[in-house]
């Protein structure tokens, strides 16, 4: 259909049929000029249409800063802001005279896998830098050999080590795109910055304390910069050189993982973050055994983790929108800083998974499941269920008298049982809530290089989860359990936070006999961490004490954080969520209760739970 043939469909549609009896309506003027006011919007419409084509194709043109240096790389005298916001990618040496180092700095905020770029952007094969001696290669950023693929709109800054206020009248630099047209002729070198690399070039014996700034570049989508260096008095040699090419990008699925495979997907996110050693840069996305583009889950499989093939480091870069049918959640960013988009709590059907970047909104990935329905979530059974229900009432009708009591009995039942499922419901959404901090914690100590204590940390959060997810499966778990789980948790947090914990059990009580609700402590332990005593570091003290007191079981947490202040809401989730539980549970008990409160006493916070007959 023809752009013309598009607005003609458009303006006979249903929006615009209000206009159609405006056709009679004309202004007249000296009897000689007809303009009908249809005509008007018409040609308004078409005018605005072109105009935001015709800016949006010029979105992102050619763009050469030359004459001022970017804040981050003039203001960081540390190298903090550069590390957090730049991958780098740099080609020479480090301390031979007359060298060159050529360094660039680009967002660390997408990027493919540095190290197997090549294999993922074959077009990057096409340009070869000359005039380097050196390549090397860092592990957040691609090999300086071959082009640096640019995915943003924020373009690339180059600087050169071994150029100065002193030698800096020797040099003289030049852009080419596309390795044929010049856009930026040979130019002399007139900024400087902080050299970020330690190099001893421009004197030797001497550190370079500052670096020549060529400048921040971009260019459309498709095209690519090749910046050059070159000595005045030799024209004829490239000194170095580097070339950047702006990549069209979209996500690609790799994987997806069900609740239950939540250990195989911690393996993948170690593989993917670890920072590889010498000759062990593998490609984790290969990964064809922990892996898998599934399509087709069962109903209990209804919370998805869908990964990504590209390196993440920011939730605003992702955007998804799931379509079931003719509905659909509309484009909401991603909920975490890396490659995975988590859906929750998906009813059966069958669905579209839409991935964008943010950066490239053009190009989307779509991702086709399908959630299976349960037994009773069947045509069939809800027919039957009609059917049944029918029955039953012609059935209570005639025998209303004999059958008084047990209709009451039942529907006593049915009570009982919304209540366990709620109860289940409130369980369930214990996991995912503890997931999404044990996730971030891991992220940040991969962040931080801190290596040892995200594999520690992996091997505890994968024994807690195995834990809380048998745990999870039934109401009542015996005290040893509990303690276990409770156990496995506070080392788990001890690693990020270093506090003390102490765990006494009355002498009194039998842990293996004796039952209580799954994970109730859980969430309430947590809470005291957090907001209590993560802060605290190593002067952390967190004390959880069983005691037999007559026929009942006290349980208390106490510990000698801040607490919460009055302008502070002390019904977090965690205790929200407690509350309403202890709520339901006492609902279903019969001669025993459950009470749950949380006080303040001598510096020291105490959340006590206190089982009533718990012990007959």
């Amino acid at each position: 259909m023809t752009p013309a043939n598009h607005f003609e469909k458009t303006l006979n549609s249903k929006y615009f049929k209000p206009f159609s009896n405006i056709h009679n309506l004309t202004l007249i003027k000296y009897g000689c000029f007809v303009i009908t006011i249809q005509a008007m919007i018409r040609k308004l419409i078409i005018f605005l249409f072109f105009t935001t084509f015709f800016k949006a194709a010029l979105a992102q043109q050619l763009e050469l800063q030359t004459d001022s240096i970017n804040p981050l790389i003039k203001n960081d005298s540390h190298g903090d802001s550069i590390n957090k916001y730049f991958s780098m990618t740099f080609n020479g040496t480090f301390s031979i005279k007359d060298s060159l180092l050529m360094n660039s700095f680009y967002s660390n905020k997408l990027a493919v896998n540095y190290f197997h770029a090549l294999e993922k952007i074959p077009e990057l094969k096409k340009y070869v830098n000359t005039g380097n001696k050196a390549f090397a290669q860092l592990y957040n950023g691609y090999l300086g050999k071959f082009a640096i693929p640019v995915f943003d709109s924020s373009g690339i800054i180059i600087t050169v080590n071994g150029i100065n206020e002193k030698n800096a009248k020797d040099y003289e630099f030049r852009v080419l795109e596309n390795n044929t047209k010049t856009v930026l002729p040979w130019t002399p070198i007139k900024l400087f910055c902080k050299a970020f690399w330690v190099t001893k070039i421009a004197e030797a014996g001497k550190t370079d304390e500052v670096a020549a700034y060529l400048g921040q570049f971009k260019d459309k989508f498709g095209n690519s910069l090749t910046f050059q260096v070159r000595e005045k008095n030799k024209p004829g040699v490239i000194k170095a050189s580097l070339t950047a090419l702006w990549v069209s990008w979209q996500p690609r699925v790799v994987g997806v993982f069900s609740f239950t495979q939540l250990p195989e997907l911690l393996k993948v996110f170690q593989s993917q973050w670890s920072v590889p050693g010498y000759g062990q840069n593998k490609d984790w996305s290969k990964d064809s055994i922990l892996l898998k583009r599934k399509h087709v889950f069962a109903a209990n499989e209804n919370s998805l983790i869908f990964y990504l093939d590209d390196i993440v480091r920011s939730k605003k870069i992702i955007e998804y929108n799931v379509v079931k049918g003719s509905d659909n959640s509309g484009w909401q960013t991603n909920d975490f800083d890396f490659n995975i988009v988590w859906l929750k709590d998906l009813a059966p059907g069958n669905y579209q998974l839409k991935i964008r970047y943010s950066i490239q909104r053009q190009h989307i990935d779509t991702y086709a499941f399908t959630i299976k329905a349960a037994w009773y979530q069947t045509i069939w059974f809800k027919i039957s269920i009609v059917l049944l229900s029918c029955l039953l009432i012609g059935f209570v009708i005639l025998l209303f008298r004999s059958r008084r009591q047990s209709r009451r009995i039942k529907t006593q039942d049915v009570q009982k049982h919304l209540i366990q499922t709620e109860l289940k419901s409130i369980r369930s959404q214990f996991n995912p809530h503890f997931v999404f901090n044990a996730l971030a914690s891991i992220q940040g100590l991969m962040t931080k290089n801190d290596a040892e204590n995200a594999s520690k940390y992996l091997i505890e959060f994968s024994h807690l989860m195995r834990d809380s997810l048998k745990a999870g499966n039934t109401e009542f778990v015996s005290v040893s359990i509990e303690i276990r789980i409770l156990e496995n948790y506070l080392n788990l947090e001890k690693l990020r936070f270093g506090f003390n914990y102490q765990i006494i059990v009355d002498s009194l009580l039998d842990v293996n006999a004796i039952e209580i609700p799954g994970l109730l402590l859980q969430p309430i332990v947590e809470n005291a961490i957090k907001h209590g005593i993560s802060s605290l570091q190593e002067k952390g003290l967190l004390m959880i004490s069983f005691r037999k007191e007559g026929n009942d079981l006290v349980i208390r947490i106490v510990d000698n954080g801040h607490g919460f202040q009055k302008e502070e809401p002390s019904n977090g989730f965690g205790i929200h969520l407690t509350k309403e539980r202890v709520t339901l549970l006492n609902q279903t008990l019969n001669q025993q209760k459950i009470s749950f409160s949380i006080s303040r006493k001598e510096e020291k916070t105490e959340a006590m739970f206190h089982l009533i007959n718990w012990l007959i």
